[in-house]
């Protein structure tokens, strides 16, 4: 039995296919993109927003430590203080210092003399003994300090009763306490006008319930937005792992202190001393969070600065865009199919059109028979295209031949252009060089030696008269001011005829690593080295040159010396060498201000300088003494970047 074939799908049919399929397909894959995309660009934009959220509260808990730093400072500073103290009238100081306490809302504002002892009674204080010897040298010093009860106790008896904070172990208060204080501390010494020590001015804020602080901090960065009936942000302030001041509640109300950090947070931040973000459970809420370390005189973790922002609003706003995303894939999906039908209605139309329109293209064309690819539109569409197809194919493989040839011919001839000219351009500036330099060479020598026996007729005529004016004597400043110039001329026609002599070259064998050390060894009785740090990167494998080991070195010295009065005392020199195709190579590195464009290819013409007091034969000199050993020297500088020096010495003068 013979079963009837399957009807052979319409033209119509499969464009409604071909196109909703992928349609629908887009639309799956541009959702799933979107919500990934949307869920990053939330998590990033709100760990950002954390990240400068941090930076706000630091800010303001900085601008608190400035205040008392200012307060202390300018009190120590005043002559009143001074005066009080030199005239021992301690009980008018300590009213007045009472007054300013108040008025500023500190806790501690106290004097004491130069050993560290309060006045009335005399007793030491152990708490500031680091911060008053770090003010002798800084006129103040402020930060952040954990005192004992102990010490509390010596500066006030309030300030122990008022630092004691009881401690919360899960959801229930524990039996302990936090008894120790963290403080924002500043030192300044009291001098007399002689500038002799007379006391040591300390004043501080207790950070334990500081509640204020934390406030502003929320305030300022947060506003008073609220999600639920929750603050969307929060800030505390820790002393070890417990809250000591927070804008964090309880369930009843209450401020959450003397709560505990988590382990993890506690480890990072208190142990690695490392800032730490991150989603956290602060309570029974989730919140994105910064920790950074608080550190005390010394440098040892002792709390923490925390900023949190409430996790609910971006969980809602995520589920709201993936219910919107998802609609719009429905709707989408629906609009696709019902364009796709009425597309391709309309696009089954014209193709027998355009297949009688295709035949009288071909028509006297030779008939090229393709395998038919259906018995639908699309098959008489393959079969009139094949006839076209193939006679453009034929021409159109003409033309490509043709016009790939010409293009090749072009290419090459252009390439050996530029290469002509590019030699061209090279043997031009060398020769231009080489004529400069023996020019300026020859007019140097000549300049050098007539300015040399006036000047040195000067300067000994000036020397006798030195003699002859005692120190402070009227002309004598004069006089040497002549003969410090005088040695200026002298040196400047020293260069001039270093840089006309004619390079002559005496080999011997020479290790660059051994002579660079040598060269930095010796460079700072030249030039002051200051704070750089000189960087070698020597390579191992280099072989001795042939070369005029006095002239490498007037070479290497001049380059260092350049680098390290550009960088004016700071920054990085490095040396590099390394074997290169059977040359050495020398770099010189500097972090300096650079070397601007415009005057870039003009730094090796003879007496252009840059300096204030240079000669502009020193980068010259060189240029000639590395193209007389067969070498070559070059510079790659953008202003504002540093600059590097590379010379390129055969292993053979």
């Amino acid at each position: 039995m013979n079963l009837p074939l399957p009807r052979p799908l319409s033209i119509r049919g499969k464009l409604t296919l071909a196109a909703l399929a992928p349609l629908i397909v887009v639309l799956i894959l541009v959702t799933v993109a979107i919500v990934y995309l949307i869920n990053a660009y939330i998590v990033g934009d709100t760990q950002k927003r954390v990240r400068n959220e941090m930076d706000s509260a630091r800010a303001v808990y900085l601008r608190e430590l400035e205040r008392i730093r200012d307060v202390v400072r300018f009190t120590a500073h005043s002559d009143a203080t001074s005066r009080s103290l030199s005239q021992g009238q301690s009980a008018l100081l300590l009213d007045e210092l009472a007054s300013i306490e108040r008025r500023e809302q500190l806790d501690i504002l106290g004097i004491s003399d130069p050993l560290g002892r309060t006045l009335h009674p005399e007793a030491p204080i152990t708490a500031f003994s680091p911060f008053m010897e770090r003010s002798l040298y800084q006129g103040s010093f402020a930060g952040t300090a954990l005192l004992t009860a102990e010490q509390m106790q010596e500066l006030s008896p309030d300030l122990a009763r008022k630092a004691r904070i009881a401690l919360i172990d899960g959801d229930k208060p524990s039996e302990a306490f936090e008894t120790r204080g963290m403080f924002l501390v500043s030192v300044a010494p009291v001098r007399d006008k002689a500038g002799h020590v007379l006391g040591f001015l300390y004043g501080g804020k207790l950070l334990n319930k500081h509640l204020s602080l934390v406030d502003e901090i929320q305030k300022i960065i947060y506003g008073e937005e609220k999600f639920d009936g929750i603050e969307r942000g929060s800030a505390t302030l820790f002393l070890g792992d417990r809250r000591i001041a927070t804008t964090i509640r309880l369930d009843d109300g209450s401020r959450a202190l003397g709560t505990q950090v988590s382990p993890q947070v506690a480890k990072a931040v208190l142990e690695e001393k490392q800032s730490w973000l991150g989603r956290a459970r602060v309570i029974d809420e989730w919140y994105l969070t910064a920790y950074e370390p608080l550190l005390d005189i010394d440098g040892q973790p002792i709390g923490a600065l925390y900023v949190g922002l409430l996790e609910k609003p971006f969980m809602a706003l995520k589920a709201r865009v993936g219910g919107i995303l998802f609609g719009l894939l429905l709707l989408g999906s629906g609009i696709g199919y019902l364009l796709a039908r009425e597309i391709s209605r309309h696009l089954s139309r014209p193709l027998l059109a355009l297949d009688a329109m295709a035949q009288r293209v071909a028509a006297g064309e030779k008939h090229l028979q393709l395998p038919e690819t259906g018995k639908d539109e699309i098959g008489h569409l393959t079969r009139t295209f094949n006839h076209m197809a193939a006679a453009l194919n034929e021409r159109e493989t003409q033309l490509n031949s043709m016009n790939q040839q010409l293009e090749e011919k072009v290419r090459e001839r252009t390439r050996q252009l530029e290469e002509r000219n590019d030699e061209l351009i090279r043997t031009r500036d060398e020769l231009l060089r080489s004529e400069k330099l023996a020019a300026v060479g020859s007019l140097a020598a000549g300049v050098a030696h007539e300015i040399n026996n006036p000047a040195a007729i000067i300067r000994g005529n000036v020397e006798i008269l030195l003699m002859d004016l005692p120190p402070g004597a009227e002309g004598r400043e004069e006089a040497e001011e002549i003969l410090k110039q005088t040695e200026r001329i002298s040196r400047i026609t020293q260069n001039m005829l270093t840089f006309a002599r004619e390079q002559a070259i005496h080999p011997r064998p020479v290790e660059v690593n051994n002579l660079l050390d040598d060269i930095v060894a010796q460079v700072s009785h030249q030039v002051s080295i200051g704070t750089v740090e000189i960087i070698r990167q020597f390579g191992t494998d280099l072989p001795p040159l042939m070369t005029d080991e006095e002239r490498l070195r007037q070479v290497f010295t001049n380059l260092l010396i350049n680098a390290l009065q550009a960088m004016n005392g700071q920054g990085d020199l490095t040396l590099r060498t390394r074997l290169v195709k059977g040359a050495v190579e020398v770099t010189v590195q500097d972090t300096g201000p650079g070397i601007s464009e415009n005057i870039r290819n003009a730094i090796f013409n003879p007496f252009f300088t840059s300096k204030k007091h240079g000669t502009g034969l020193g980068l010259s000199t060189a240029y000639g003494i590395v193209q007389s050993m067969g070498g070559k020297i070059e510079v790659e500088s953008r202003e504002g970047e540093g600059s590097l020096f590379r010379v390129i010495l055969p292993q053979k003068a």
